[in-house]
């Protein structure tokens, strides 16, 4: 019976509960501030680019220079890998770099 009543007081402590009101001419207040925007060139800028047109564009720019840049590093790099393998003579050539003929040489020269 305890537990009952004290279930009954809580629910009749609801009955007195009314919605909060703001005090007048707040929610106009509140939205003029939200409107109201600054005129400055981050803010400007900033909308510009917030179009989907540009962003779009922007990516597609991007992506094409990235496209561009693979395609010529590839190109480079296959011109260099032919210059490369041709420019040696024989199997000697390919398998000795200068750095080792070198280091024999200067070996040489310091051992006399």
């Amino acid at each position: 019976m305890k537990r009952q009543q004290k279930i009954d007081d809580i629910l009749s402590s609801f009955d007195g509960i009314q919605r909060a009101n703001a005090r007048p001419f707040m929610y106009t207040r509140v939205m003029a501030k939200f409107q109201k925007e600054e005129n400055n060139v981050w803010s400007r800028v900033s909308a510009f680019v917030a179009r989907p047109i540009v962003a779009l564009a922007m990516l597609i720019v991007v992506l094409a220079i990235n496209y561009f840049i693979i395609k010529n590093d590839d190109a480079a790099l296959d011109n260099n890998t032919v210059t490369t393998v041709s420019s040696f003579n024989s199997a000697t050539d390919l398998l000795q770099s200068d750095n080792f003929i070198s280091a024999v040489n200067n070996y040489e020269s310091t051992s006399k």
